[in-house]
């Protein structure tokens, strides 16, 4: 007995609340670029979602290419909110992955949030990766 794989246009109709990954990491706006840096490193990622200190939507991303524009000058001066590179996006969970991919092609697009409703409590993300995985897992 043989066993058919899914097709990538099976995959791609996959809700993205079932290979989102749980959870954000955040950074509140006011500590340094170096403090940021500092927790992409401890956590293993290549952006972190800006938040006001003072609570509120999120800023947005700052990547690690993001940080780039930055080496030269002294980061531990520099609040977190001044690298900002990308606004947020959100998608919602019942999404097909097909749905996050048209958005994650768009330029500028790295990273979504996944959310019921855009500007709310984000419930996990999705990367490029992500998508590159659940369409090539075995």
């Amino acid at each position: 007995m043989s066993t058919v794989s899914p097709t990538s246009a099976d995959r791609l109709a996959t809700p993205v609340r079932d290979f989102m990954r749980p959870g954000v990491i955040t950074v509140p706006d006011d500590p340094s670029l170096l403090d940021a840096k500092r927790a992409m490193v401890r956590h293993g990622v290549h952006a972190v979602l800006i938040v006001p200190a003072s609570g509120g939507r999120p800023l947005g991303w700052m990547s690690h290419s993001g940080l780039l524009a930055w080496l030269e000058r002294d980061m531990s001066s520099i609040s977190a909110g001044h690298a900002v590179t990308e606004p947020p996006h959100y998608v919602e969970p019942d999404v097909g992955a097909r749905d996050a991919l048209e958005a994650l092609a768009t330029p500028g697009v790295t990273h979504l949030l996944v959310a019921p409703v855009a500007g709310g409590t984000p419930h996990g993300v999705v990367a490029p990766i992500d998508l590159v995985d659940l369409v090539t897992h075995a």
